[in-house]
């Protein structure tokens, strides 16, 4: 897993291949409102969400096999949970359609503050938008590239 701020993020290209193509993308979004925009050199996609936090004690941590996330939070502060899957237990079977899979187990929880981003690979199982105490609500944009 990686953690910085997104105006950072773009160090990282020779690593994420897409990445440049994605952090165009965002950085060109005019709003925040909820939508999926293509990345066609890359066979990624950027989505911008509005979402409501769930209650970390709990939560399912998910992973994904052929895309790895990042996840962007442009105006709140995140608290996303993060084990490596290898520490966790299968929850839900892989769902080959959706990319996903769910484990149950103990992770650590993160504030990602607001400008920050956060990168995670097949092997790292994360909740994002989760809360310790009270939910809430906010816009964040989430990039799905290919793992190669």
């Amino acid at each position: 897993m990686i953690i910085c701020p997104w105006k950072d993020i773009s160090r990282y290209e020779a690593v994420i291949p897409g990445l440049k193509e994605a952090v165009a993308m965002v950085n060109s979004l005019e709003s925040f409102e909820p939508a999926t925009y293509p990345l066609p050199e890359c066979g990624g996609r950027v989505l911008v969400q509005h979402i409501t936090t769930k209650n970390a004690e709990g939560a399912l941590l998910e992973a994904h096999k052929n895309f790895l996330d990042i996840q962007y939070i442009p105006e709140e502060t995140e608290t996303m949970g993060w084990a490596p899957i290898e520490k966790l237990e299968v929850a839900k079977p892989y769902n080959d359609a959706k990319d996903v899979w769910h484990f149950a187990g103990d992770c650590d929880l993160i504030d990602i503050r607001p400008g920050y981003c956060y990168v995670v690979y097949p092997e790292d199982a994360h909740a994002p938008g989760v809360h310790r105490q009270d939910a809430k609500e906010y816009n964040k944009i989430v990039v799905k590239l290919p793992c190669k």
